[in-house]
């Protein structure tokens, strides 16, 4: 017997992201503290079991499983030839798993895996 397992990604400005089971009326079942105050984009990978983050005050991204385990985090890093990140104003998964993201800024960035380019 298959049951369905029907789930809304809800999030806010405060930067939680919760979980919710749309068959039941109660508190989320998993909330993850992403980014503190600073939460400005959100996008949830139409196949993949991903999650991304943006905040705007730290200028960073951070990627989450659907179990809310923390996968990774794109950061800015000064070095000689590193690009800056500017703060984060909106995110959007490829189908093949690469990451496009945007920032006030006015530049863009895609970020893949390197198993994702094979």
């Amino acid at each position: 017997m298959y049951v369905a397992f029907i789930q809304i990604v809800s999030t806010c400005q405060a930067g939680d992201i919760q979980f919710l089971d749309i068959r039941s009326s109660k508190d989320p079942y998993l909330t993850i503290e992403a980014h503190r105050g600073s939460l400005t984009a959100l996008a949830v990978h139409r196949h993949a079991p991903l999650i991304a983050s943006g905040g705007s005050a730290k200028q960073l991204m951070t990627v989450f499983s659907l179990e809310g385990e923390q996968l990774g985090t794109i950061r800015y890093y000064p070095s000689f030839m590193a690009q800056k990140i500017g703060p984060v104003s909106c995110l959007a998964f490829h189908p093949y798993v690469l990451l496009a993201t945007g920032a006030a800024d006015a530049c863009a960035s895609i970020y893949a895996d390197d198993n994702s380019l094979r």
